[in-house]
């Protein structure tokens, strides 16, 4: 199989795609599979526009990649990555780095994929060489004893105990503990609420009700049928709580929302209210978050584990990938 994929390269004149071998190694790849390539000598990233059977070039003369990362996006993001790059005259890698995971930047060195960190436990022998089974040194049995209380990070370990990660792996090359990476919970965006807090739900107006079945009824209409609505009102109308309700109703029909501000200043005022009704369903995406907290928040939409996007406009591609 054959994969043309784009690279990710700030360099206008390099365009693909590019044909690929795929071995048996990745033979999962797929349209949307990220890629590390070699090219020119380099190591690039380079995403899969398109996948065959056949190419153009001789067999002995395509390279294979050399590694398949975790991240993709679906096929119709990568479509509309080119898209986009054709209708604003920019290239396929700007066009595609909109739709990618955050931190999956140009060139060979910036990506972001998910935390990862060493953790140690005690064996059986491990217990034992605590009761006194085998010579310890002061460390490394302040080490295991404080491994008897429960699971820990190797970085934890080392700062409590003085027993440095060589330390730990003379402890598990004797047997005496286990070390495996293990993925690290997501770094959430801290919330902070600006106004007043939304207080306990009350009931709607007339006015609300009516604007919330006119939503209701366009998120129920068939298929291809005109969904677009403007919800108009003066500050202080009850607006807010239209919309929270609009998303309470597409959650329960298995939907998942967006809720987009003007800027990024309204950011927190509007998170607020969202996570105080709808707690850890709700991500927040904005560029003033940190490339960590960017991608924790795109994969856990991507996942599932949250339904409801707050931020500007270009939290949009992030609720789409």
């Amino acid at each position: 199989m054959i994969a043309r994929v784009e690279p990710l390269s700030t360099a206008r004149a390099l365009r693909g795609p590019f044909d690929y071998s795929l071995g048996e190694a990745l033979a999962g790849v797929e349209v949307g599979s990220v890629l590390v390539v070699p090219f020119a000598g380099r190591r690039l990233l380079a995403v899969v526009v398109e996948l065959a059977e056949h190419s153009e070039i001789a067999p002995e003369r395509l390279a294979e990649p050399l590694e398949a990362l975790e991240a993709d996006v679906p096929a119709e993001l990568v479509g509309l990555g080119l898209w986009v790059a054709r209708e604003y005259v920019s290239t396929p890698a700007r066009g595609l780095a909109l739709v990618l995971p955050p931190g999956t930047g140009t060139g060979s060195g910036r990506r972001t994929g998910p935390r990862r960190s060493l953790a140690a436990s005690v064996t059986d022998a491990g217990r034992r060489a605590v009761d006194g089974g085998e010579r310890l040194g002061e460390r490394q049995r302040a080490a295991l004893e404080a491994l008897l209380e429960g699971g820990a990070r190797v970085s934890a370990l080392a700062r409590d105990t003085g027993c440095d990660h060589a330390g730990l792996r003379r402890l598990q090359a004797r047997g005496l503990i286990e070390l495996e990476r293990t993925l690290e919970a997501a770094r959430r965006p801290v919330v902070r609420g600006v106004g007043a807090r939304g207080g306990a739900v009350r009931g709607l107006t007339g006015a609300q009700e009516a604007a919330l079945a006119a939503v209701l009824a366009r998120m129920d209409a068939p298929e291809g049928a005109d969904r677009g609505l403007l919800l108009k009102g003066v500050t202080g109308s009850g607006k807010t709580e239209v919309y929270l309700r609009a998303v309470a109703a597409a959650l329960e029909r298995g939907l998942s929302a967006i809720v987009l501000v003007p800027e990024i200043a309204l950011t927190p005022q509007t998170a607020g209210r969202f996570v105080e009704r709808f707690g850890d369903a709700v991500a927040i995406l904005h560029s003033a978050l940190t490339q960590r907290e960017r991608y924790d928040e795109w994969t856990r939409l991507r996942s599932g584990e949250a339904r409801v996007c707050v931020g500007p406009r270009s939290a949009v591609i992030g609720h789409l990938g």
